[in-house]
């Protein structure tokens, strides 16, 4: 793969077995580990376990491991998301695992030194978009937005950069046409120590455009 592969498009596969697709089961599994919460009626034991098995995951990593590492974590916001919008009850299990085991995931990530920054351009309905900003922020993403950060240009910019100073993980969503920043944003992204993604295309279509690969 490029050092720099801009606007290229890649299904990536996250279940293929490897060191670091190991520390990614914890959103690879997200619906089956909250369906079994809800099974057993409980909010505890299983993101406990789910937590513990990403750090397990993440300690054993090699050196080696770095690159696909990096190339897991460029497809983490976007694997979420699509999970997200299948979701057809948002509850307690819900927020608890994502509160718990998600947000292990994104923080491992950050103490590797990995940053994660989404973009997002998808018509969404109200209640799904509601939906995807209060997950995200629950799992260690802070998301941005015009509808709530307002239209102009450099105060979005200035949140992206000072949520990846500080937390690591950002996200960009226009889920409406009433603006279009997705250009200068990408063109932010692919400037600043990070691992960019982004979509213009249904949650079903698996592909996705890596806008920048973290060195």
């Amino acid at each position: 793969m490029s050092q720099d592969p801009k606007s290229a498009l890649f299904r990536i596969d996250m279940t293929e077995p490897s060191g670091p697709s190991g520390c990614f089961d914890c959103v690879v599994g997200f619906h089956g580990f909250i369906d079994e919460m809800r099974d057993r009626e409980d909010k505890q034991s299983i993101p406990e376990i789910a937590v513990a098995a990403t750090e397990v995951a993440f300690e054993a990593l090699a050196v080696s491991d770095r690159s696909g590492l990096v190339l897991v974590a460029s497809g983490s916001q976007d694997h979420l998301y699509r999970q997200i919008m299948q979701l057809t009850i948002l509850d307690e299990y819900t927020r608890t695992y994502c509160a718990t085991a998600i947000r292990c995931f994104f923080d491992e990530l950050k103490k590797q030194g990995i940053r994660t920054l989404y973009i997002l351009d998808n018509e969404l309905r109200e209640d799904r978009f509601q939906c995807v900003l209060e997950l995200f922020q629950t799992c260690g993403i802070v998301v941005t937005t015009p509808r709530y950060d307002g239209a102009e240009l450099p105060k979005l910019i200035e949140k992206l950069s000072l949520s990846l100073d500080h937390v690591g993980h950002a996200a960009y969503i226009e889920p409406d046409a009433t603006v279009n920043h997705l250009d200068s944003i990408k063109n932010f992204a692919s400037e600043v120590t990070c691992v960019a993604s982004f979509r213009n295309r249904a949650p079903d279509d698996p592909s996705l455009e890596i806008v920048r690969l973290q060195d």
